[in-house]
């Protein structure tokens, strides 16, 4: 059953995000043990040394004007610990590398960390994207990296789910706060809600007309690459027609013995990695669009990458590949991009 949290969120002021980081800061500002245990599990994730313990507040302006949702400080007011709560919404600028810049630059000679905490389903793809930020902005990254942690810049980065803190926190606090154990389950509902629940109900700025020119814009970046590889690389669309699909749109195209597709998937975007763009490659036998295990092998690489860069799509039969459009360009420039991503791969095989 959904808590009374989750079913009221909608109606309560500022996104779910702010509701969950309020709660969650609450809890820890109320509980000495529930902070101990968090500052623990912190610095066993993240595998440094005991973090002192933590007092805990939200969402507190920096020099850049970043403001991540939660900010923990030793008993000395130093800022050690950055975390970022999410449930679906993007990353924002500062995401992460303004936050890494925050704690790098604080003059502490102590050990620090950044966590985002977002959904058990999000976290492969909201970590390949925090990892390929720090790679874009030419960031070192700890080459002894393991899964969810490594160090950026001297910060420590990791990243966990809600179902993990709340659980951990509900086993702390269960046989001695009875009514913060009533306070962590409406938080629990909450995540459990967002998690789980298909629909995320709307605000009025999803009703902007920018909405509707962003998504057109999705439709005509994937034209005009598509027109580029005819140009540039001579790709062929003859036979082949543009197609809108659920929740897409897809322009098909040959490419010597290839069966090509460049698309706008928000499925592959939900389920896969953090961008809308993506491009599919069979081979063609019989002038049928095959599976190749030529492909695959040849780009098999990318499938160990971290983040993961290629991507086999069962349901058809086919090799999937995100691509990656730079913020801040103008039009052209994108288009050239992932132009140059798509020549890249094809330039392998």
């Amino acid at each position: 059953m959904s808590s009374l949290l989750a079913h009221l969120h909608t109606r309560i002021k500022g996104s779910p995000e702010d509701v969950a980081t309020l709660s969650l800061c609450y809890i820890l500002e109320n509980s000495k043990s529930a902070r101990k245990a968090f500052s623990e599990y912190i610095s066993q994730i993240i595998g440094i040394g005991n973090l002192p313990e933590l007092n805990f507040r939200t969402q507190i302006i920096g020099d850049n004007s970043e403001r991540p949702d939660i900010s923990g400080y030793d008993f000395e007011n130093n800022e050690l610990v950055l975390c970022e709560s999410k449930f679906w919404a993007g990353l924002t600028d500062n995401q992460p590398l303004g936050y890494i810049k925050r704690l790098r630059d604080n003059g502490v000679s102590a050990e620090k960390a950044l966590i985002f905490i977002c959904p058990h389903k999000r976290i492969i793809s909201l970590w390949g994207e925090l990892l390929r930020l720090c790679n874009i902005s030419n960031t070192l990254i700890d080459e002894k990296a393991i899964q969810y942690r490594t160090i950026v810049d001297g910060v420590h980065m990791t990243i966990i789910s809600w179902r993990t803190i709340t659980d951990m926190l509900m086993h702390v606090l269960s046989s001695e706060h009875a009514q913060l154990v009533g306070d962590l389950q409406q938080l629990k509902g909450l995540c459990e809600e967002m998690d789980e629940h298909a629909f995320i109900p709307f605000v009025l700025e999803d009703f902007g007309i920018d909405k509707a020119k962003r998504i057109i814009s999705f439709y005509n970046i994937v034209d005009k690459v598509a027109e580029k590889l005819i140009n540039k690389m001579g790709a062929s669309s003859k036979g082949l027609k543009a197609t809108a699909q659920y929740a897409g749109y897809c322009r098909y195209l040959t490419i010597e013995k290839y069966g090509v597709s460049v698309q706008f998937n928000c499925r592959h975007w939900v389920n896969f990695a953090e961008t809308p763009f993506w491009l599919t490659i069979k081979e063609i036998k019989d002038k049928k669009w095959t599976f190749s295990k030529y492909v695959h092998n040849k780009l098999r690489y990318l499938e160990n990458m971290v983040p993961k860069k290629l991507y086999i799509n069962g349901k058809y039969d086919e090799v999937l590949i995100p691509l990656y459009a730079s913020p801040y360009k103008c039009e052209n420039d994108v288009i050239e991009e992932l132009f140059e991503e798509i020549s890249c791969i094809f330039k392998q095989l």
